[in-house]
């Protein structure tokens, strides 16, 4: 009993800890705090170093390493930019802009990790608004909503969902077919979403035309990167293991991209995958004890409808304070068991995706839009949640009809 209590205690300091930044009460950042509460989880004796040693899930970790390779294999090629602006050269006004944002972003997410896609659109997007002369508010939020619904449509799109699919070892090409269509419609959704709120700002451009940087495209690196892609995507639907393929697909681009591997990996942010390793570790001491037993009854794992509202709005709550990956983490617990556990891992990767959109601290593609923003356009945390409210209820909302309606009445004997 007294062990639980140390490990209770250790755990509500590092999920403190990986929430202070948001309250900007400390500043370690998420990492660091999850590889503190790692520590000390061992140092107390809650579990053993080899114990903590194998709770580590590496299957995630290496998806994860995988797909922020090919990544940035992409981006050095000029993916990201030469799509956008290819699109951007034949667009005549900012409701058109807005719809290339929202599809561009939110199909690339998709396939790539979203953080990526941010990365590499909010510049185009800066380019364009300064050019334009138009408020670069709505495009910088279709950026940072769109991402996120996109990243739900796969198990590769953002770092829960490769942790879910990993841990529940779901089926990549079931979890599209399920799932990737619902992504379309939400994306339709913020499309037309967008243009409403923001209907004044969207006004005609009153600069020049748009002007984009120049830029060069590496086309050889590029159609090797796009191979590559396009292979390790047809494997997982093919049901190949998901994080080998990746880790497969980066050893390819590696061999011949002939760009020397320490350019790319001094871009990878290994902090997301010490991030994924510390909070492994603190959960699987958690495991070792009894406390998790004890929140199992206020959990509503029931396959109801009011029963997936309920653990559809405590998932969307937990994510903004503490962040959907630790919160996944802890929420993929309860999930296994239960009777209808499938559809669980289904409604926790994609409510816990969408949540992001509520605040503008919900998710990493958020901040990372922001912060790459500030210097031209300071995003208000109250201006965001008036549009991040409005998405996040419809979505969710949507979301949990249909994954309920499909899993009743369609998914009942597979």
């Amino acid at each position: 009993m007294e062990r639980d209590y140390v490990a209770l205690l250790i755990f509500a300091f590092t999920y403190l800890l990986i929430a202070a930044r948001r309250f900007r009460l400390l500043h370690i950042g998420r990492p660091a705090g999850a590889l503190v509460g790692a520590t000390l989880m061992v140092v107390f004796g809650v579990i053993s170093i080899e114990g903590a040693y194998k709770t580590i899930d590496l299957n995630t970790i290496i998806l994860l390493f995988g797909m922020m390779v090919i990544s940035e294999y992409l981006r050095l090629a000029g993916f990201f930019r030469g799509v956008a602006t290819l699109f951007i050269r034949n667009i005549s006004s900012p409701k058109h802009f807005i719809t290339a944002v929202v599809w561009i972003s939110g199909i690339g997410s998709a396939f790539l990790v979203n953080d990526t896609v941010c990365i590499m659109m909010t510049p185009i997007i800066l380019a364009y608004t300064i050019s334009a002369e138009v408020d670069a508010l709505p495009f910088l939020i279709a950026l940072a909503t769109s991402s996120n619904i996109g990243s739900m449509g796969t198990l590769a799109g953002n770092p829960q969902n490769m942790l879910i699919g990993s841990y529940a070892h779901l089926s990549y090409s079931k979890y599209f077919i399920v799932v990737f269509p619902l992504a379309l419609f939400l994306l339709y959704l913020n499309n037309i979403l967008l243009k409403k709120v923001f209907e004044k700002r969207l006004a005609e451009e009153k600069g020049s035309p748009p002007q984009i940087p120049e830029f060069r495209i590496k086309k050889n690196l590029m159609a090797k990167s796009g191979i590559v892609l396009l292979m390790v995507v047809l494997f997982w639907f093919l049901g190949f293991h998901l994080s080998f393929t990746a880790l497969c697909g980066a050893s390819v681009l590696i061999l011949v991209a002939r760009i020397s591997p320490q350019r790319v990996f001094s871009k990878i942010d290994i902090s997301i995958l010490l991030f994924f390793a510390g909070l492994f570790i603190v959960i699987g001491a958690m495991e070792e004890t009894r406390v998790f037993d004890y929140f199992e009854p206020f959990v509503p794992t029931n396959f109801t409808f009011l029963g997936s509202v309920l653990f559809s709005f405590i998932t969307v709550i937990f994510s903004n304070l503490f962040s959907n990956v630790p919160f996944v983490m802890v929420a993929l617990k309860w999930a296994s068991k239960t009777a209808s556990s499938e559809y669980f891992y289904y409604l926790l990767a994609v409510i816990s995706t969408l949540a992001g959109n509520l605040t503008l601290v919900g998710s990493m593609a958020n901040l990372i839009v922001v912060e790459m923003a500030k210097g031209t356009r300071i995003v208000g945390f109250r201006e965001y949640f008036k549009f991040g409210l409005l998405i996040t209820f419809l979505s969710c909302l949507i979301s949990i009809c249909y994954l309920y309606l499909i899993f009743k009445f369609i998914l009942v004997n597979f």
